[in-house]
């Protein structure tokens, strides 16, 4: 029986001391971590963080997350530049000859949209943050430059590939379903009368991309179609606005590219009225600060032509 109850007592005083090493082992992680951390940690305020998150982001998105965001204001303001933050080329201010006395505006006057939504910049994946740098959100960009104007416009915030599945149509018809959100916009805000597909080319950073002053801008080009019946007038609004552009510098627009003939739309809704218009802004390679700084500029240079003395309004 002693024997017995020797082992019992030995078993458990092997249990114990096994548990105790166990915890030691444990505190000992913990500490170790936790000196570690502190050596390798980067302290950043709020504002860097957000901004670092928001620029660094891609991944996939469904189109209203975006504008449903409560934060969109603040992540387009100090995350994109267009108040000053200290994070490289988009805290320097962006400057131009443009110069406007900002009216009192309340009807949307307009409908920016993008026949190609998903339209990417260059950025990296961060999945905490659910937002793609593509055309769509350059759209809600320019939007608050035009409200820093009083000028109001809308982002159609519809999706296209929801509108291509519902008619069983592919990609390729993606012009038929941006007609119909643009006539659906049009009958649901009469006021209405300029009308902006935004696009971003594919062609090389060197080709898209121009430092101006040390600060880099996506380049523009206007891209009118030949097969609309009435052309011409869209045709002048592009070289126009394309005059403008290159007022501000005339490296910053790559012109005005007219397109017909096979494999091309030659159309691009442009016959919906002659105030409707096609803009590239930058090409794939570019980041969103840089399409940031050109749609500062091209917000002043819509509104140098929306408040010209021959500019009448559709009926």
């Amino acid at each position: 029986m002693k024997h017995r109850f020797k082992g019992k007592k030995r078993l458990r005083k092997g249990i114990i001391k096994l548990l105790i090493l166990i915890l030691g082992l444990i505190l000992s992680f913990l500490l170790t971590f936790k000196y570690l951390f502190n050596k390798i940690s980067i302290k950043l305020d709020n504002s860097k963080y957000l901004n670092y998150l928001v620029k660094d982001t891609y991944g996939t998105y469904n189109l209203n997350d975006i504008s449903s965001l409560s934060s969109l204001d603040f992540l387009l303001k100090y995350s994109f530049g267009i108040e000053n933050i200290d994070n490289g080329l988009v805290n320097k201010e962006v400057s131009s000859p443009i110069e406007v006395e900002v009216p009192i505006n309340s009807d949307p006057i307009v409908y920016i949209f993008n026949s190609h939504q998903t339209e990417g910049y260059a950025t990296n994946f961060i999945e905490a943050f659910n937002i793609n740098n593509t055309v769509y959100l350059a759209s809600y960009i320019l939007k608050e430059y035009l409200a820093d104007l009083n000028i109001n416009s809308i982002v159609e915030n519809n999706n296209i590939v929801d509108v291509l599945n519902a008619n069983g149509w592919k990609y390729g018809s993606s012009y038929k379903a941006s007609r119909i959100l643009l006539e659906n916009a049009k009958k649901e805000n009469p006021s209405l009368n300029f009308y902006i597909d935004l696009h971003r080319d594919s062609s090389s950073y060197e080709r898209t991309t121009i430092e101006i002053d040390g600060i880099k801008y996506a380049r523009i080009m206007f891209v009118v179609g030949l097969e609309n019946p009435g052309y011409e007038a869209n045709l002048a609004l592009a070289q126009n606005l394309n005059e403008k552009i290159k007022a501000f510098n005339k490296s910053l627009s790559r012109g005005v590219l007219e397109k017909k003939g096979k494999g091309v739309n030659g159309v691009y809704n442009q016959d919906f009225s002659p105030r409707t218009i096609l803009i590239e802004v930058g090409g794939q390679y570019n980041s969103i600060e840089e399409v940031n700084n050109t749609l500062k500029v091209m917000a002043k240079v819509l509104y140098t032509y929306l408040n010209e003395d021959n500019y009448e309004k559709e009926e």
